[in-house]
């Protein structure tokens, strides 16, 4: 009677929070996650009804499972040789010893998948995998004292029922890999190892990565993951990751005197560092060979995309990367699938791309099993799945597409495309004009004189009409280009007076840092100068009153 009452308060928080998300939940959501109830209720009855019988059951459910309570986190365990194994709490989401308070690492990945399963006997534990990150666990006790403080360590996740691999978030220049060997089972290790060598020789660094295709525990025959630009500039090293270093050697040192395990597993994944963008030497001596050189051309021939552009990331091999179609289709294959709860009887608010809406939507998650269209947040779904949803027609008209577009780093380019379309639009609309005018002379042979000189100024107006069309447009065409090259400009301007302020302020200062900042900075500014210089001699060369304005102010 006490389990049931407790069981019930214990609802009451939970049924809350089903209020919350229940409603906006979609009912496929809803189905996955009321799959055992024994009620009867129709999915297309009301969300009220539906919500009623999510709250019988809910009931019914924590009253005959009062004592397992609700998970917070994936299932996990750490091992130390010399400490005690340590297992995360899937209700608190807490690192805790062995229960026994005896065992200690193992010799065979069988051997901690039992552990595993003994662990969380309330779960279907079905294998083992490495994390791809290391954690700290605080107050970690050797075996044979009393001893305990923090250390970081590898766990293994403990996999809940089927197998399914992580969805990875691709940032902006990118790229996606993906191995999949059938004839190849190794273990975890042995794929990070293949896919930081594999971003290496790509020019790149290794942001994220899972694994494929189980085929024996902790061994898979595959792995997937995403390489970024490399920007980590050799030879420095930042204060944190100094202190970090320093840290980890002085608690190996204090370590030593255990007798610590030599075989290939609990190891310590490396941490990747994917920091901020920086310049190198090399980019300083192209800079200090370059000149403003002021040419006689039209004012914006010399924005050129390449002056906006201080990186190119290393572009990686085409023989190695995935083709558009194969990416793609991976991307349809996990944001095509419908909502699920999975066995657990957690209660977390998720998000899925919900296909037939074409956006991401909420959904209750259980805690384990599921499938990979599931996401902790709508932006991390709408990064993922963002291909699944139709484009929006774009304008074919370079004109129209110039106007309707934003600038970006081809903006010389795409102004200079509108540009020769506008002209040869105009080009058309007089062309057509004048054959229509010559038919008329042709049809008018023999009408009175006053009427062929009514025609003949008919045809005139027409003419007028159309070189004061296309000198407007023309007109709109520059003004909209420059005042996008201004505001590039000054943005330009304004961070490179940020970047030298900052320097500036660096501590400890570094003269090569200010210097180049410095150098960037007057760059900047002679550009900004030569862009003035130049609209304003065109503005004087086609409207004079507006070049006095201009002058004055």
């Amino acid at each position: 009677m006490a389990a049931t009452g407790t069981a019930a308060a214990a609802a009451t928080g939970r049924l809350l929070l089903l209020l919350l998300v229940g409603l906006t939940a979609p009912a496929s959501a809803l189905a996955g996650y009321i799959e055992s109830s024994q009620i009867c209720c129709s999915l297309r009855s009301s969300p009220i009804s539906t919500l009623k019988c999510l709250i019988v059951d809910e009931i019914n459910a924590l009253a005959a499972n009062a004592g397992t309570g609700f998970a917070v986190a994936e299932p996990q365990i750490a091992m130390f040789c010399g400490k005690l194994n340590m297992h995360v709490n899937i209700q608190t989401g807490k690192w805790e010893p062995d229960p026994t308070g005896t065992k200690s690492c193992f010799e065979t990945k069988e051997e901690v998948l039992q552990y595993c399963q003994e662990m969380y006997p309330e779960l279907q534990i079905t294998n083992v995998m490495e994390a791809n990150q290391r954690v700290s666990i605080d107050n970690w006790c050797r075996r044979d004292k009393k001893q305990c403080k923090s250390r970081f360590v590898t766990p293994f996740k403990c996999l809940v029922g089927e197998f399914v691999s992580d969805v990875l978030l691709v940032p902006e220049k990118c790229q996606f890999f993906h191995k999949e060997r059938m004839e190849v089972c190794e273990n975890h290790q042995h794929w990070h190892t293949v896919v930081k060598e594999a971003c290496l020789t790509q020019g790149m660094t290794l942001y994220s990565y899972g694994m494929l295709l189980p085929c024996g525990v902790d061994q898979f025959h595959g792995t997937e993951y995403v390489c970024c630009p490399q920007t980590k500039i050799i030879g420095s090293v930042s204060k944190e990751e100094e202190e970090e270093e320093d840290d980890e050697e002085e608690e190996e040192d204090e370590e030593e005197d255990y007798d610590v395990y030599k075989s290939e597993f609990p190891t310590e994944a490396d941490l990747e560092d994917f920091t901020e963008a920086a310049v190198d030497e090399e980019d300083e001596d192209e800079e200090e060979g370059e000149e403003v050189v002021e040419d006689r051309d039209y004012y914006y021939d010399t924005f050129k995309g390449d002056d906006y552009n201080e990186e190119n990331p290393t572009e990686p091999g085409s023989d190695s990367t995935m083709s558009d179609k194969e990416i793609t289709h991976d991307v349809k294959a996990v944001c095509s699938q419908e909502a699920m709860t999975g066995p657990c009887r957690a209660v977390m608010p998720r998000w899925y791309f919900d296909l037939s809406k074409g956006k991401c939507v909420r959904f209750i998650y259980g805690g384990c099993g599921g499938n990979r269209n599931n996401f902790e947040s709508e932006d991390y779904c709408m990064a993922v799945c963002k291909a699944m949803i139709p484009p929006t027609p774009l304008p074919t008209n370079d004109v129209d597409v110039y106007f309707e577009t934003s600038a970006d780093d081809n903006e010389h380019a795409r102004f200079q495309k509108a540009k020769e379309q506008l002209e040869i639009r105009h080009r058309n609309r007089m062309d057509r004009v004048k054959k229509e005018w010559e038919e008329a002379e042709l049809q008018a042979k023999n009408l009175p004189k006053a009427e062929r000189q009514t025609l003949i100024q008919h045809f005139q107006a027409m003419v007028k009409a159309l070189e004061k069309e296309a000198a407007s447009e023309k007109q709109q065409l520059v003004e909209t280009h420059l005042a996008r090259v201004e505001a590039m400009l000054n943005d330009r301007r304004r961070m490179a007076l940020e970047n030298y302020l900052a320097a500036l302020q660096s501590d400890p200062p570094r003269p090569h840092r200010i210097l180049q900042a410095l150098r960037r900075y007057v760059r900047a500014e002679n550009k900004d100068r030569l862009h003035t210089i130049r609209h304003y001699q065109h503005v004087l060369a086609v409207d004079p009153e507006k070049a006095a304005q201009m002058k004055s102010q």
